[in-house]
C-alpha cells in the first residue's frame, strides 16, 4: 500500500514600499504645526458679491469679538467696470478671449496657518485668492487649560447648500487650543474632524480658546 502525503501550499506575504502620498506631507506639516486648507467659492459666481474674510475669536465657549476683517473685493471683475480705451489693454494682459466679459473671478480662497517657531504664543495666517492677492496676519495663542504649553489644531466647517441672499456668513475654518484630560498631565483635540455650521459639535464644548475664519458676501446690485 503506498502512502500519499498532501503537502499544502503556505501563503506567503510580501511588504510593498509605496509611493508617498498628499496625506503622508500633511501629516508631516501639521506635525510642524502647519496647517494647509482650500476652499471652493466657484459657485457664488452666479451673481456679483462683495467678499470679506472675517476671523472670529472665543475663549471660554463665549465670543469675545472679531480680532480681524478685510475685503477681498469683487468675486467677478468684468471689463464693462473698465474705460474703454484700456479695455483693449486689459485683453491682452489678462488673455480674456474676445466677446468675454470678465477678467478676473474670485474662485478659490487657501488658508495657510503656522505657529510661530520662536514664539509659542503667536501664530501667522496667510489668505490667498490665486490671480487675486494674500494678507497676513498674526494670531494671539493661549497656553492650554493656563499651563505653559500651546497645542493648536484645524478643523474645517461642514458646508451644506445654503439659500441664496443678499447677505451671506459662512464660516470656513476653526484654529482651536488643545485642552488637558482632567486629573493628568495630557493633552488633547480629538472630537468631529468637520465642525456644523450651527456650532453645536461636541469638542466646541472642550476647546479653551478658538478662532473661526470664514467669509461674509454682500449682493451687488
Amino acid at each position: 500500500m503506498s502512502l500519499f502525503t498532501t503537502i499544502q501550499a503556505q501563503t506567503t506575504h510580501t511588504v510593498k514600499h509605496m509611493e508617498t502620498q498628499l496625506q503622508d506631507v500633511l501629516n508631516v506639516l501639521e506635525d510642524m504645526d502647519i496647517h494647509i486648507h482650500r476652499f471652493d467659492v466657484s459657485q457664488f459666481l452666479d451673481a456679483t458679491y462683495q467678499m470679506e474674510i472675517y476671523v472670529d475669536e472665543y475663549k471660554n465657549h463665549q465670543k469675545t469679538g472679531r480680532t480681524h476683517h478685510f475685503d477681498l473685493g469683487k468675486n467677478i471683475c468684468s471689463l464693462d467696470e473698465i474705460p474703454e480705451e484700456h479695455k483693449e489693454g486689459f485683453r491682452k494682459a489678462y488673455k480674456i478671449p474676445n466677446g468675454e466679459k470678465e477678467w478676473d473671478n474670485i474662485k478659490e480662497i487657501s488658508i495657510y496657518i503656522r505657529q510661530d517657531e520662536k514664539n509659542d504664543s503667536t501664530a501667522a495666517i496667510r489668505i490667498s485668492c490665486p490671480n487675486v492677492g494674500t494678507q497676513g496676519f498674526r494670531f494671539t495663542l493661549h497656553p492650554a487649560d493656563g499651563r505653559d504649553f500651546y497645542s493648536y489644531h484645524t478643523r474645517p466647517f461642514a458646508f451644506h447648500a445654503i439659500q441664496t441672499a443678499d447677505e451671506m456668513k459662512i464660516p470656513l475654518l476653526l484654529y482651536g487650543s488643545a485642552w488637558a484630560e482632567p486629573g493628568t498631565t495630557f493633552f488633547r483635540f480629538c472630537g468631529e474632524n468637520e465642525i456644523d455650521p450651527e456650532m453645536k459639535a461636541e469638542i466646541l464644548r472642550h476647546i479653551p480658546h478658538y478662532y473661526i475664519i470664514g467669509i461674509r458676501l454682500n449682493k451687488k446690485r
